[in-house]
């Protein structure tokens, strides 16, 4: 039914309250909210609310609304109730898109053990080596990784784990000497990780104190493992996840460097287009990755509130 988000929206923020609450209690963006409320009364040409610095009062074509809404999410909560009755295990089709070193990590084991305990469901997983805006990926489920805040989506985006990462090179890199403050990092040859145009900029952080030191990679890929098997070559310096290169760094095959420094971490999100529209095959695949990719990446007790 064309506006029944907009009319779900509408409803729990009358019932949080306040564009602020009801953010929280969905997971969105308070300014998405406010747009698509907008968005809404546009559509009806009527204002739902009386606009004022600290007020929250519905106008009185505002209250009929929010009664004939009501009913509506009512009866529709109905209809998706009654499909999950229907389904007592979760069934049908699940397209799911993660980038390719998080697949072969871990999410192709949590697939297969997806898939044996969800025999009714066919999954197809998409491999992608570098998703600049998950909202122009068409899928049920994204797992996502990105080094900074994701912009206003009119998408979910569950934050699953965040994971550290630190500078390391082979130890032919540093035969000349190991750099002792960042800005040294300049008389090395260093590794991007990110598309061609990407500013490169080695950004560190000792307790309260930033650095960012700009660098010219001899080498560059949207690829992660590329950027590991260079670092491992002896290519350059290369920021890696502290759980993929820790066995490198124990054998001696890679060292750390400017180890009191550490490099931005990356947060995997899970994206989604609605709670509402999740199916229970995504929502039981969401609940496997939550509960177990944090442990399979050595992550235990680093998952996001």
């Amino acid at each position: 039914m064309k506006g029944l988000d907009e009319l779900y929206l509408f409803k729990t923020v009358v019932d949080c309250g306040g564009i602020s609450a009801a953010g929280r209690h969905l997971a969105l963006p308070k300014s998405t909210l406010a747009r698509r409320l907008n968005e809404l009364e546009q559509r009806l040409g009527m204002p739902l609310f009386h606009r004022g610095p600290r007020r929250f009062v519905l106008t009185s074509f505002g209250r009929e609304c929010y009664a004939q809404s009501s009913r509506v999410v009512w009866e529709a909560d109905k209809v998706f109730d009654m499909a999950d009755r229907a389904r007592q295990t979760p069934s049908g089709s699940l397209h799911v898109i993660c980038p390719p070193l998080l697949g072969t990590l871990v999410i192709e084991q949590l697939v297969a053990e997806y898939m044996e305990a969800a025999p009714r469901v066919r999954l197809h997983l998409e491999e992608t080596a570098w998703i600049i805006d998950p909202r122009l990926a068409s899928a049920d489920l994204i797992i996502h990784g990105a080094f900074e805040p994701l912009p206003d989506l009119d998408v979910i985006a569950r934050r699953i784990v965040s994971c550290p990462y630190r500078l390391v090179a082979h130890p032919r890199i540093l035969e000349r000497g190991m750099p002792r403050v960042p800005q040294e990092l300049t008389e090395f040859d260093g590794i991007g990780f990110g598309p061609k145009t990407t500013p490169w900029t080695w950004r560190l952080r000792r307790g309260k104190e930033n650095c960012s030191v700009a660098f010219e990679p001899r080498f560059s890929t949207t690829q992660l493992s590329a950027v590991i098997k260079a670092a491992r070559s002896a290519i350059g310096i290369a920021s890696l996840p502290s759980a993929v290169c820790q066995e490198d760094i124990d054998t001696g095959r890679l060292v750390t460097v400017l180890g009191e420094w550490a490099a931005p971490s990356a947060k995997i999100y899970a994206v989604y287009p609605s709670r509402r529209t999740l199916s229970m095959a995504a929502e039981r695949f969401l609940e496997l990755i939550e509960n177990r990719l944090p442990t399979l990446l050595g992550l235990d007790g680093a998952v996001a509130a």
